[in-house]
């Protein structure tokens, strides 16, 4: 048997038990992809990062670490994940003791995290957020409190009346599901509002909920953020806002828009450090 390392940490929070859980592996090498996915089901986590360095004649001599990463929730693997990518930078600068920033290669290209006063700061690519139709189906599935819809990359983001209404939604996760059969509609559905009533603290909530990839509600969801964040900063007037999502668990996500770039800033805390043993 051939033993591996895996830490679990909860990311866009400073305490333990709040934020969004991730398993990151740092491996010396990518095992097969079939692998990787039974590994992301064993651990039943919102997503499984798995970590691989570049050797220093591909780092194209950028300062900092460069690391290949690929994300994996229980049912498939994603090409975007936020909390799971503060989750590895947190792993590979306070668990391994590697300099900052880290630079990772992705699915959708470079993502760089930087780690600072505030916490992880992550660079993303903007995700523009399109008008959607707001469809009867739409309306039922969320009891009729949608005002209006967008959709950005394969997620529908659905505007809710207050922020408490966002809270305070029970959603019917079978009848979510279905919804990911509808054509454009095959990650998850985003609710979300202003800041106002008892998060008057925060521009704005949000909540995510993705049944199809195995994740009914996805506690804190970074990537959902580079759509969001443009889309509140134009709403706003604002290019600097506090996010706030409101699952059970909860995590705050400090935001600021430069150029073309959305920063994404969030906490992490280390919960588990362990080993994991696969047949050689």
């Amino acid at each position: 048997m051939k033993t591996y390392p895996i830490y679990q940490v909860d990311a866009f929070t400073s305490t333990l038990f709040a934020g969004n859980p991730a398993a990151v592996v740092p491996l010396e090498n990518f095992l097969p992809s079939e692998q990787l996915q039974s590994l992301a089901a064993e651990n039943n986590l919102s997503e499984t990062a798995f970590v691989v360095p570049r050797p220093d004649g591909e780092n194209d001599g950028e300062k900092g670490g460069q690391y290949d990463l690929r994300w994996f929730t229980p049912t498939a693997e994603v090409d975007f994940c936020g909390h799971a990518t503060i989750a590895s930078a947190h792993v590979i600068l306070t668990e391994l003791k590697k300099p900052s920033p880290v630079i990772f290669h992705t699915k959708i290209g470079r993502l760089q995290v930087s780690l600072g006063g505030e916490g992880y700061e992550m660079c993303a690519p903007i995700f523009p957020m399109v008008e959607t139709e707001l469809t009867d189906k739409l309306k039922a599935t969320f009891k009729d409190l949608p005002v209006a819809a967008w959709q950005s990359r394969k997620n529908i983001f659905l505007m809710f009346p207050s922020a408490d209404a966002v809270a305070d939604f029970k959603p019917d996760f079978s009848a979510i599901k279905a919804l990911s059969a509808q054509k454009g509609v095959d990650d998850g559905i985003v609710i979300m509002a202003a800041g106002n009533g008892s998060f008057a603290n925060y521009d704005f909530v949000s909540r995510y909920f993705v049944p199809a990839f195995g994740i009914d509600e996805d506690p804190v969801t970074g990537s959902n953020h580079a759509s969001l964040a443009p889309f509140w900063a134009k709403r706003l007037e604002k290019k600097e806002m506090l996010a706030y999502q409101a699952s059970a668990r909860g995590g705050a996500l400090k935001l600021r828009l430069a150029m073309d770039k959305v920063y994404i800033t969030g906490q992490a805390i280390t919960y588990m450090r362990g080993n994991f043993y696969l047949p050689e």
